[in-house]
């Protein structure tokens, strides 16, 4: 395991203002799912012996990126949520044709630097990946370079340091054994990504986490409130 935030995956430098450390971006989010939160409690629970080398994430933060939001216009303005709010009328519309998806989350894995659950299905996922970019470019945000295949995953635990020492290296490869174990029987779980969110992400490297202020719910197609469950 290594550690997750590096100075190459920080946004804002170490003196940088607050506000540098907060970036709009495109969420999937599960809390009104209960037996996906059950999910990453089991998840959690097999983390917290680790918790000197990994961090899990706590179950308000749990999420999946569909996109990240240049956190500037062309002209050099913070996108703020009032930036995002103006934005999520072509966002919607983006996605006024789109269905609800139903997913499979996991099984859960470690990878070099986070323990994480791949999300399924691609070719959908990747069909909304593309639907959300419309929509923003639409409405005139910045985007990232696009993907060429949207990878759909999970974070639950993002690595705090480097396994560098012995011990840590046994004890890394223990969890990525426990990790592969311990949610079975059910190795998946079923979800329904029926809304997306916009929101204010931010990074924070000192507890190691991401939390995110929510903005605006975007809905897929004509689903309504309390059919995402």
């Amino acid at each position: 395991m290594r550690q997750f935030l590096t100075p190459e995956r920080l946004w804002a430098g170490a003196n940088a203002p607050d506000e540098d450390r907060v970036t709009p971006h495109v969420l999937w989010l599960p809390h009104d799912q209960p037996h996906v939160l059950s999910y990453f409690a089991r998840f959690r629970e097999t983390l917290a012996p680790y918790r000197d080398f990994i961090t899990p994430v706590a179950e308000p933060d749990l999420h999946m990126t569909i996109q990240k939001i240049e956190p500037h216009d062309g002209d050099g303005r913070r996108i703020d949520a009032e930036c995002l709010l103006r934005a999520a009328p072509a966002v919607q519309e983006a996605l006024a044709a789109a269905a609800p998806i139903r997913i499979e989350i996991g099984p859960p894995r470690a990878s070099a630097s986070a323990a994480l659950a791949d999300v399924w299905p691609e070719d959908e996922l990747h069909q909304l990946y593309r639907s959300v970019r419309a929509g923003l470019e639409s409405a005139g945000l910045a985007l990232p370079r696009p993907a060429d295949w949207f990878w759909g995953h999970m974070t639950g635990g993002y690595g705090l340091k480097d396994t560098s020492t012995p011990d840590l290296a046994a004890r890394s490869d223990r969890l990525a054994s426990e990790l592969g174990r311990a949610l079975r029987p059910g190795a998946r779980v079923a979800a329904t990504v029926s809304s997306l969110w916009l929101v204010l992400e931010r990074q924070d490297p000192v507890a190691n986490t991401y939390t995110f202020d929510r903005v605006q719910e975007i809905h897929l197609g004509r689903t309504e409130p309390g059919q995402g469950s």
